[in-house]
């Protein structure tokens, strides 16, 4: 018989996949529970792709695996203030898909994890009926799934909007919208052929929006979909305590652990370093503690200003951030930016993890 000690991850995104090769390499046994038919995550987000700021190889140290290879470089990413366009700075900044395709981050980590002989069981839920009785040290890795809030009674905010994806010619790039009829963004991306395109809000998104985003790509970028679906789902940023990295006895990871931008609502780099910190809380609790809470302490001033700011006084205007960029001129408004980019400007962000925008 084997005398490993035994852990469950529940969930076989990122993070629970990057916590589950640390954790086999220091000899556990390991078993990841995942309520899809398969890995990559939630089939409500994924098949998907995403834009991140992130030092990959700062990052691939930290979580001992190395990703490289699932990351490419942005080539161009213009911001829209209606049709007003300014590129955005895309010094390591990187383009990653999520998923089970053979391209996808996921399936570089599914295939670490096969090599480990880390034991799947697809279609295994975490279910209420099991809280109570989690063995010490499970793993919670459950993403965006607004179920596991409700057992969990973590703080969330409910997203609504209009999602396309498929396959494209198009290399590794993306965009972002602001208009009114949205409280985030109109946001695509695209890599390794396949594409993702996102109109959401925290509030209802109607088809006369989704009618003049497609006008805007078709008149700007010259791209359009018919495959639209309409999608809600959740995000743990409700409160400024979102940040948790336990639940009773039971160690959280990825987004469900609050490692998430409230601004912008970027996630991949929180879930990546936060697999590696809750495969620490099992074999070094002092440590994992003190790495989370160095990768989530802007989270609650983040918080503010997205709501006490932002919400109530930038983002309603978007005629005025587009007349501020045409008076300042869009030429030095992409000179901030690229400043803001190389880290030579005193912005501080809440992304988790190593980036220049990040909190390491």
């Amino acid at each position: 018989m084997s005398n490993k000690k035994e852990v469950t991850i529940f969930g076989a995104g990122m993070s629970g996949l990057i916590a589950a090769i640390n954790l086999a390499r220091d000899d556990y046994s390991v078993t990841v529970r995942e309520k899809e038919s398969g890995y990559g995550g939630s089939t409500l987000y994924n098949p998907s792709t995403h834009v991140t700021p992130l030092y990959v190889d700062m990052t691939s140290e930290y979580i001992g695996i190395d990703i490289s290879s699932a990351f490419h470089p942005v080539l161009s990413c213009p911001a829209y203030f209606h049709d007003t366009k300014a590129m955005l700075p895309t010094i390591d900044v990187y383009a990653v898909e999520r998923g089970n395709r053979p391209t996808s981050l996921d399936t570089l980590l599914y295939n670490h994890c096969l090599e480990l002989d880390i034991n799947f069981e697809f279609e295994s839920p975490l279910t209420s009926d099991e809280l109570d009785d989690l063995p010490e040290n499970s793993i919670i890795a459950c993403g965006l799934t607004q179920s596991a809030y409700d057992m969990l009674d973590i703080p969330y905010i409910r997203w609504y909007g209009w999602v396309s994806r498929g396959e494209i010619d198009i290399g590794s790039y993306a965009w972002l919208w602001w208009d009114e009829c949205i409280s985030e963004y109109g946001y695509f991306s695209a890599v390794n052929g396949y594409y993702f395109d996102l109109l959401f809000s925290i509030r209802d998104v109607g088809r006369d929006c989704l009618g003049k985003y497609k006008s805007f790509m078709v008149r700007n970028e010259g791209v359009e979909h018919d495959n639209w679906e309409y999608v809600s789902g959740a995000v743990p940023i409700a409160s400024p305590d979102n940040p948790r990295l336990f639940w009773n006895d039971a160690v959280l990871c990825g987004t469900i652990s609050g490692a998430q931008d409230p601004m912008l609502w970027f996630g991949i780099s929180g879930a990546l370093v936060t697999g590696k910190v809750a495969a620490l809380a099992v074999t070094d609790r002092e440590r994992a503690i003190k790495d989370f809470g160095r990768f989530t302490r802007r989270f609650s001033k983040s918080y503010y200003v997205k709501n006490k700011i932002w919400y109530p006084y930038i983002r309603p205007n978007v005629k005025m951030m587009e007349r501020a960029v045409n008076t300042l001129g869009v030429e030095r408004f992409e000179k901030l930016g690229d400043l803001a980019g190389e880290g030579r400007m005193p912005v501080k962000y809440s992304i988790p993890g190593f980036s220049k925008m990040g909190c390491w």
